[in-house]
């Protein structure tokens, strides 16, 4: 009994310790998770930018769905399998206009089939006001 006890507890501690050294999982690796898109002006408020990953892990990075938290932010993801080794690029379109000036942090969700399932992804930035533009005064002649 005692034997069969000591043998049980010798495979959970060799599983435990042997750690990920058998994991078969794709590892997804930013080179950034926040991109600041600048300070840009309400009249050129379309402002685009991208994340840079690279699949570290041991087998095909598949990425499911980029989910924005706001509709005014839109990415674009890779279609198909990343390989062990490769890199790829999320693309994200902000869009300003019609959003009042100030402050931008806006996130994206990506999941995939990685050890971190999701992912937050975010951009920054600050948008100026427009600039006034002088209303012209109308002279109407009464003649």
């Amino acid at each position: 009994m005692k034997k069969s006890i000591l043998l049980i507890a010798l495979f959970a501690a060799t599983s435990l310790f042997a750690g990920n050294k058998g994991d078969k999982r794709p590892v997804i690796t930013f080179e950034k998770k926040t991109v600041n898109i600048g300070t840009f002006p309400a009249e050129d408020a379309i402002r685009k930018c991208y994340f840079v990953f690279t699949n570290t892990g041991n087998s095909d990075l598949y990425i499911h769905q980029a989910f924005a938290s706001c509709g005014c932010t839109v990415p674009q993801i890779p279609e198909g399998a990343i390989k062990p080794g490769a890199s790829d690029t999320i693309f994200v379109t902000y869009d300003g206009r019609r959003k009042a000036p100030g402050n931008i942090r806006k996130s994206i969700s990506i999941h995939n089939n990685s050890k971190e399932e999701m992912i937050k992804l975010y951009i920054t930035g600050r948008m100026l006001p427009a600039k006034e533009t002088p209303v012209e005064e109308i002279v109407v002649d009464e003649d």
